[in-house]
């Protein structure tokens, strides 16, 4: 269920030399402390100002910082206002969202209060959705109300500028963005587009045609602390960095009115400077309109980032308010041992409510509502949009040679199915269990619960469509060749799912036997869909015919005869993919292989599909 909050507002002001918490507003009531800074937030502090980084914290220390920051802002008659306040809300049903206004302190403001460690609860406030925590921005203005009539617009800026180190694998993150954000695009709430170029100008051009409601910019952040300056790194019209201050920003957004969320996954992103708390990029964007501004406070990896964005926007697809899906993104990110990398992201708001919420322009103000979540043992889908593509290849025989393919839109498993998922269906349905693939009876090998399936026949594989459709209620099926090669090589007539280059171990698999669908992590298509050549061939519901010398069905491809239900044993059925054991002239985008559809084969396996 989506949570709801009630509001505990903690405010730190300072008197000269003196530090003064107020609450005041909460559940419980008001109150106010007199705090000092101890050694050990005087230390924090010099760390940050030496350019410390979050990935350098160890869980002991992380945990004993995070105690001290606690003890600042929760002391004597604060503590006992949260408290009395967290039983308040629970009483209610409600969690309790944590606002510091921190505008009076702005050398205050540079610490990380997201790793707040609360020893009554054992337990860091900021990695439970009862206690999110969000830097509240108190301005003269009303707070902004983020309903919108659907469907929201979403914009993604990518910026990779290629003389700026380290590289960024920001195709990774828009892969993430897109497939955490398609229940809600299959829902038609929101619309997903990528700006065609990371240049200021087309992002000017874009603001002025279409009015955006989620910004995500993808790409490096800058703050320079001697100027009291901060930015984003944009790109040029040759590629080049360039650097776009805060300022700027704040010239080119002002006055998008439509402007819901602005999410920056930059580093330095919500630094602030200790003069002026208003100076940092996601607190200048929130002074001047933008209601809500998700930012990083640290530096943070390319695939942590992408992590984190994922599980941001799940969480909002599935409903969750903006505080509650940071924190499902941080859960996330945690992992015992390691450091507290979870605490880097940093929300702002000026907004009462954080909840995106998605209505009708009714009088009753319905609400859109996401698919059903994904079950436990469902393949994660990936959508792909209507619209041409070149099939076969350009040097193929007369009968196979390319020619473009008009298909409508369709979602695709972004991996082949695993032994884990088939697992689930077998223990329903014994008589379709792998043969030759090392299952005991119905388990599926230990070793191998993430490889593809195989030892399944092509009937297998449709009954078990059937049976993942009865219990989710989705209609699955297996693709055609037409939408395999399609989601495999994207509209520009490629010829591996990744480009032009060879193969390589991270691309595609190769060796003795399958390998966990998640292995070659760069050989993913333009779309996203992953592991698709060199693992296993995959079945699709195209027939070849009777005859292995000759082809029933030849090009151009269309959806005829060769897609028909058919009831004949053994017939050919057109595989797509190649194996680890196949040589390279099948491991293209436009190589197929026939199959007798009664076979198993410790190669071949299958992904599915879906109608959008």
């Amino acid at each position: 269920m989506s949570p709801v909050y009630e509001d505990f507002d903690l405010l730190i002001d300072r008197t000269g030399s003196i530090y003064r918490v107020r609450v005041i507003a909460s559940p419980a009531g008001q109150t106010q402390a007199t705090v000092a800074l101890t050694p050990e937030i005087e230390a924090i502090r010099a760390a940050i100002a030496a350019g410390w980084q979050i990935d350098e914290l160890d869980p002991a220390l992380a945990k004993s910082w995070g105690q001290a920051l606690y003890n600042v802002i929760f002391s004597g008659a604060a503590e006992t206002c949260l408290l009395r306040s967290l039983d308040a809300a629970r009483n209610n049903d409600a969690g309790l969202r944590i606002r510091l206004h921190l505008t009076d302190v702005p050398e205050l403001a540079t610490l990380p209060w997201e790793l707040a460690f609360s020893p009554p609860r054992d337990r860091f406030l900021a990695l439970s959705n009862a206690t999110p925590i969000v830097r509240y921005m108190a301005l003269a203005e009303g707070a902004p109300r983020l309903p919108v009539d659907p469907p929201l617009r979403m914009l993604c800026v990518l910026a990779d500028p290629v003389d700026l180190a380290p590289r960024l694998d920001v195709e990774s993150e828009w892969r993430s963005v897109r497939d955490a954000i398609a229940p809600l695009v299959e829902a038609g709430a929101v619309l997903l587009e990528r700006l065609a170029t990371p240049t200021v100008s087309e992002l000017r051009g874009y603001l002025r045609r279409h009015a955006v409601n989620l910004l995500h910019f993808i790409g490096h952040g800058w703050f320079d602390a001697a100027a009291g300056q901060a930015g984003l790194v944009f790109e040029d019209e040759t590629q080049q960095a360039s650097l776009v201050n805060a300022e700027q920003l704040g010239v080119l957004l002002e006055g998008h009115s439509a402007l819901r969320l602005v999410f920056l996954n930059a580093c330095d992103g919500a630094r602030v400077d200790e003069r002026d708390a208003f100076q940092g990029v996601a607190q200048h964007l929130v002074r001047l309109g933008a209601p809500i501004v998700v930012a990083m406070q640290f530096a943070i990896s390319s695939a942590r980032a992408a992590m984190l964005a994922q599980e941001f926007y799940r969480a909002v697809a599935d409903g969750y308010p903006a505080e509650a899906a940071i924190t499902e993104a941080r859960k996330a990110l945690f992992a015992p041992g390691s450091a507290p990398d979870w605490a880097t992201p940093v929300i702002f708001t000026r907004a009462s409510d954080n909840r995106l919420v998605f209505r009708t322009p009714t009088a009753t103000a319905a609400v859109v509502t996401p698919p059903t979540p994904r079950l436990a043992f469902e393949p994660e889908m990936v959508t792909i949009p209507a619209g041409p593509f070149l099939m076969g290849a350009a040097d193929a025989p007369t009968e196979w040679r390319q020619h473009t393919v008009e298909l409508p839109a369709y979602a695709i498993g972004k991996y082949p199915v695993t032994n884990a998922q088939y697992a689930a269906f077998v223990r329903q349905h014994k008589e379709n269990r792998p043969l030759q693939s090392g299952w005991f009876f119905t388990t599926p090998p230990v070793t191998r619960l993430d490889h593809p399936v195989t030892g399944v026949t092509w009937r297998d594989a449709i009954a078990y469509c059937a049976w993942l459709s009865a219990q989710t209620g989705r209609r699955y099926r297996l693709p055609t060749e037409a939408e395999w090669e399609k989601a495999a090589r994207g509209s520009d007539g490629r010829t591996y799912p990744w480009g032009e280059d060879p193969p390589t171990p991270l691309r595609c698999t190769s060796g003795a036997s399958t390998a966990a669908v998640t292995a070659t992590r760069e050989g993913c298509s333009p779309y996203g869909v992953c592991d698709m050549v060199g693992n296993v061939r995959e079945w699709t519901t195209t027939r070849w015919g009777e005859d292995a010398r000759r082809a029933e069905f030849v090009y151009p491809y269309q959806s005829d005869e060769r897609e028909a239900a058919s009831e004949r044993a053994n017939e050919l059925r057109i595989c797509r993919g190649g194996a680890y054991d196949d040589p390279p002239s099948l491991l293209t985008c436009s190589a197929r292989s026939i199959v007798h559809s009664d076979a198993r084969l410790a190669n071949v396996g299958f992904r599915v599909a879906c109608d959008a």
